[in-house]
């Protein structure tokens, strides 16, 4: 009356067998092989030049095949493609001037000094104080 639902199935470990496998004797699962398929090894190949472009494709393997064949044919017509003999000479014309012509370049001993109040009353304070230090290095 009462279902006996222990794992073991009332035997010791020693007696159970190791895999289920076991128990039902030689009926396993058995592999059956598939049509052969391209593999990227296959497509690298064809892509390399060193195969003819693989046919009778299925899933990614024909996705990858098509997107790189169109890839091909699209680089191909922007190859051939040539820039009209008008367009360089309209966008160097659309280009600014240069702010700075390199003839008014001047060395930096030539140039124009301008120096603010705060920068005049900083460097009148650096110029007392190094002198004040220098005199009591002389007196010592």
């Amino acid at each position: 009356m009462l279902d006996r639902h222990n794992e073991r199935d009332g035997r010791t470990e020693r007696e159970r067998p190791l895999r289920p496998s076991d128990e039902m004797g030689n009926m396993r699962e058995r592999e059956v092989p598939l049509a052969p398929v391209a593999t990227p090894d296959v497509i690298n190949r064809w892509l390399d030049g060193e195969l003819p472009e693989p046919t009778g494709l299925r899933g990614d393997a024909a996705r990858s095949v098509e997107f790189w064949r169109r890839l091909g044919e699209e680089t191909d017509k922007r190859r051939r493609m040539m820039t009209p003999a008008h367009l360089p000479n309209k966008i160097m014309a659309a280009l600014p001037p240069l702010a700075t012509p390199q003839q008014s370049v001047a060395p930096w001993y030539r140039k124009d000094l301008r120096i603010t109040p705060m920068v005049a009353l900083a460097a009148a304070a650096a110029l007392f104080t190094l002198g004040i230090l220098a005199a009591q290095a002389l007196l010592r």
